[in-house]
């Protein structure tokens, strides 16, 4: 029978990353089924202590399938902030999910929230800061074009698409970009579609020789810490 002690095992296994420590913690309480860990993370999610909420989001996070979405809806719902902003997080895997996508708009569009919880929703949405591989799914793109009405929406979901791999339906909305009224909307939308996209400086922290090579060569998007990479790699250095 499981216990909060697995579930916080299976959470730090998760936070690392490393399938094989995720494989040993599964082995160390028992080889629970997926179906059994989303049933007891379910189960858990009626707990008055938020922090085992948050505990059972982390685990849901990793999970696929509707039972696990309807766990992550929960904590979309939830009136904690943290809770809801993990929540947020655990989002990835069910993006393909319409209520899971409809609640993040409602979220990102929700003016009694805080600002940062309401920025974290239109960034899952946007692209998860740069981490989402492949195409938007159909539900989210319905939802960019949806928010795209808002100017308040409009740079963040521009700019994480901007960080995305060009594929169908992340193409077809910065199209529309692309033929904005606004000068710097067009400009943005069209470098990404012209053979480039921003990335964030501190995903080369492992290889500072790489990191150096693109705050020398590449030019800043944003900020201090975004730069604007070629999508065929880095231009070759100048002699």
């Amino acid at each position: 029978m499981l216990r909060i002690a697995d579930m916080k095992l299976l959470r730090e296994a998760y936070r690392l990353g490393d399938a094989q420590t995720s494989d040993d913690a599964l082995e160390q309480i028992g080889k629970p089924s997926p179906d059994a860990l989303v049933e007891y993370a379910l189960a858990q999610l009626s707990s008055p202590d938020r922090n085992i909420r948050v505990l059972m989001l982390r685990v849901l996070r990793q999970q696929r399938g509707e039972r696990a979405m309807r766990g992550v809806l929960v904590g979309l719902h939830d009136e904690a902030r943290r809770v809801c902003a993990v929540a947020i997080q655990a989002c990835p895997n069910f993006l393909t999910y319409a209520d899971i996508v409809l609640r993040l708009e409602a979220l990102a569009l929700d003016s009694r929230l805080k600002r940062k919880l309401r920025r974290r929703a239109l960034s899952m949405l946007a692209g998860d800061e740069g981490r989402m591989s492949g195409d938007l799914t159909e539900a989210v793109a319905a939802a960019l074009r949806r928010l795209m009405q808002n100017p308040e929406c409009r740079f963040a979901i521009l700019f994480g698409l901007a960080r995305l791999q060009l594929e169908s339906r992340t193409r077809a909305i910065l199209e529309l970009f692309a033929q904005s009224d606004d000068a710097a909307e067009r400009s943005l939308a069209g470098r990404a579609l012209s053979g480039e996209y921003i990335i964030h400086i501190d995903n080369y922290a492992q290889d500072v020789a790489q990191q150096q090579a693109i705050m020398q060569r590449c030019e800043i998007a944003h900020g201090r810490m975004f730069y604007w990479l070629p999508r065929a790699g880095l231009p070759a250095a100048s002699k």
